[in-house]
């Protein structure tokens, strides 16, 4: 019986953790470039239940113990373009990550929606620079008409002046949401790598790859396995409620 509280307890917490996951994702469905996460759920380990008579004992099947999240991961399929015709909005067509200067280091982003600061480089809306294949802040130059082609080449009117860095990751696992909208490698180990399937739209914007009605799903059937293992859990406290306060009473 309490190993039945046990299980089902474990059942509430993964339906738990999944609801916030399916919460964060319809919360960011309307994000640019925002990529859906997801859960792994695996059962911890089954036990053998045997009967015993006398000195002997029979083995008459298996018990599950519960579940748990493994891991939670990151859905980097592409979402639907959206045209918005402003200069400063780029999206990714293919593979490739943006990468940004931030405070602690170089940060990779899906979000093409971009602006200028006071010094007339090209930043995120949150203000982290958007590099060059040099490594350097893309610049502009106040009234001269901003254009990029297809491989991400800056243009100010006829001058050529830059080149957006795209880079990409033979395992995309390795990547780590930190907020904003940004990744950063979780291995020191490995580096990013030219990007190489890929065209850069002007006046796009990447949307989410959310689907809501997909989500709206999943938070239901999350929803509802916790109330299962809800009513399971006061099931099985009300008969130990029942074991300690009738059995053995005498009458």
């Amino acid at each position: 019986m309490i190993k039945g509280l046990y299980t089902s307890a474990s059942g509430m917490l993964s339906s738990k953790e999944k609801l916030n996951i399916v919460s964060n994702n319809l919360a960011n469905a309307n994000t640019t470039g925002y990529k859906k996460e997801g859960t792994v759920r695996e059962a911890f380990p089954e036990m053998l239940i045997n009967k015993m008579e006398g000195d002997s004992k029979e083995e008459i099947g298996s018990l599950g113990s519960g579940v748990r999240n493994q891991r939670t991961y990151t859905n980097f399929t592409a979402g639907d373009l959206k045209h918005t015709a402003a200069p400063l909005d780029l999206a990714i067509k293919g593979d490739g990550f943006f990468v940004v200067e931030t405070p602690e280091g170089e940060r990779y982003t899906k979000n093409g929606n971009f602006t200028l600061n006071e010094m007339g480089q090209v930043v995120t809306q949150d203000g982290y620079p958007l590099l060059n294949d040099e490594g350097d802040p893309l610049q502009t130059i106040d009234n001269r008409e901003i254009y990029f082609d297809e491989s991400g080449q800056m243009y100010l009117d006829d001058l050529e002046a830059g080149s957006v860095q795209i880079v990409d990751f033979e395992n995309r696992e390795n990547l780590e949401k930190i907020g904003e909208n940004l990744y950063q490698l979780n291995d020191e180990e490995i580096e990013a790598m030219e990007a190489e399937d890929y065209q850069i739209l002007q006046g796009y914007q990447e949307g989410s790859n959310v689907k809501v009605v997909k989500e709206m799903s999943n938070m239901i059937e999350a929803n509802r396995l916790y109330e299962l293992n809800q009513r399971a859990i006061k099931a099985a406290d009300e008969t130990l409620g029942k074991t300690v306060n009738d059995v053995g009473r005498l009458r």
